[in-house]
């Protein structure tokens, strides 16, 4: 099979890094497809998802991109807030899921992994964290949201135009509502409750991105929805991502000695928490990163772009104006054209032992994973310090073991992939070896 199939009678699929890049160049004719009106979250506005119209989008985007800047967010708590919320997740750790040679206190990485990387979220974008962590429980129910709401989503992304029916009265009757209990309603209740409770303070200064959003110009309404977006996008990836890499690990004896080798080598000269400049110079952590988002990156959304109206040419073959040109993620991750025969195992060396042409092409097939270019993932930069922290501090704590060898975790694929079921016991790793 080559780097372009025809799914649908007006989509193709591309699983080309060079195609997708070109497709989201700043200069790119190219726009967002029919498939992101499923982002829209009130019936009749857009977000920074789903609105299509390229000058729209800019102008969205130029608001948000100090609040996600890292040298603009330099004193707003950025990285302190990460740092804040990995200390907690340690602490969550310790205190009730250490397992000992008597007593085992098995722990379900993917829930926990997902209150980390919603307590970040809360902490960095609203000032304070939701609380998962200190309370270690599902708070509003967020992972039955998750399995309930995500899939619904997932259908109407790949139909739009039962979005755009269902938005209609009197089907709109039927759509979540901020005073649901369950579902994206909760959620969106939950949002708002956030976002007032910041505009209720008035002049009050606290050094976060909502008030970074808060000094550029965005209205209540606006900032809701980027809270809530920030809550789904941001907490489902990098807690998959995170996840997966952890599980990569702990399946390959080979990395995970590696791992743990760099680690130890610069365990007495870096900070705690490692800080993100410090992660920056550890090759073998970084490859392991990068590794872990290749084999497994954390969305499946296909992100259909549209064909401009005079048509394409497209590995060979002339597209037609119009056309919706999706991404495989996964099929990017593991192509063989692009990342040998071997694609399909986890080999961080392989970032080590690549000439620098090499890494290049690689390093820019990779970064098709966060969006490119017009469309690239605002949060990429929160998203990889969060990981690259996470990967050093609990592997230089802990040694992992899986519970269940035949099913090591329940994954479903949505938009997002979201996981169930990743049981583990954690041990303390030996003085001496720490």
């Amino acid at each position: 099979m080559g780097p372009l199939v025809r799914i649908g009678p007006n989509e193709v699929l591309s699983t080309d890094p060079v195609v997708l890049r070109n497709m989201s160049a700043v200069r790119s004719n190219y726009t967002k497809g029919d498939f992101y009106s499923s982002g829209r979250i009130v019936p009749g506005v857009d977000n920074v998802v789903s609105e299509r119209d390229e000058a729209k989008h800019k102008f969205m985007r130029v608001k948000m991109a100090p609040g996600y800047s890292y040298k603009e967010n330099e004193g707003f708590g950025f990285e302190a807030g990460i740092d804040r919320q990995l200390l907690n997740f340690i602490s969550l750790i310790d205190r009730k899921y250490l397992s000992t040679t008597s007593e085992s206190r098995p722990l379900d990485l993917a829930e926990k992994t997902q209150f980390f990387a919603l307590d970040v979220i809360g902490d960095v974008s609203f000032g304070e964290p939701f609380g998962y962590l200190t309370k270690d429980e599902d708070l509003f129910q967020y992972n039955e949201i998750n399995a309930s709401s995500l899939p619904v989503m997932n259908v109407v992304s790949v139909y739009p135009w039962l979005g755009r029916v269902v938005h209609r009265w009197p089907l709109s009757l039927l759509l979540p509502r901020e005073e649901d209990q369950v579902g994206f309603g909760r959620l969106m209740g939950f949002a708002r409750h956030f976002v007032r409770k910041r505009l209720a303070e008035g002049i009050t200064m606290k050094k976060d991105m909502m008030q970074m959003h808060i000094s550029n110009g965005m209205n209540e309404e606006e900032l809701i929805q980027q809270a809530f977006i920030s809550i789904i996008a941001g907490s489902n990836t990098t807690a998959h991502a995170l996840r997966m890499i952890i599980l990569s690990l702990i399946t390959n004896p080979n990395a995970y000695r590696s791992l743990i080798a760099e680690i130890r080598k610069v365990t007495s000269s870096v900070s705690n928490p490692i800080s993100w400049a410090q992660t920056q110079t550890l090759p073998y952590l970084q490859a392991v990163v990068r590794e872990g988002l290749r084999t497994w990156p954390p969305v499946a959304g296909l992100g259909f772009k549209q064909v401009p109206p005079e048509g394409d040419t497209i590995n060979g073959f002339f597209v037609p104006g119009g056309t919706q040109v999706g991404q495989g993620f996964y099929a990017v991750g593991r192509s063989r054209l692009v990342w040998g025969e071997d694609a399909d195992v986890f080999r961080p060396e392989r970032w080590l032992l690549a000439g620098e042409d090499r890494l290049r092409d690689m390093v820019a097939a990779l970064d098709t994973h966060f969006g490119h270019g017009k469309y690239s993932c605002l949060g990429k930069p929160i998203a990889l310090m969060e990981i690259h922290k996470a990967v050093f501090e609990l592997f230089k704590r802990y040694d992992f073991a899986i519970l269940n060898a035949e099913r090591p975790i329940k994954t479903q694929t949505s938009v997002f992939l979201f996981a169930s079921d990743f049981w583990v016991t954690i041990t303390q790793r030996d003085d001496e070896e720490n």
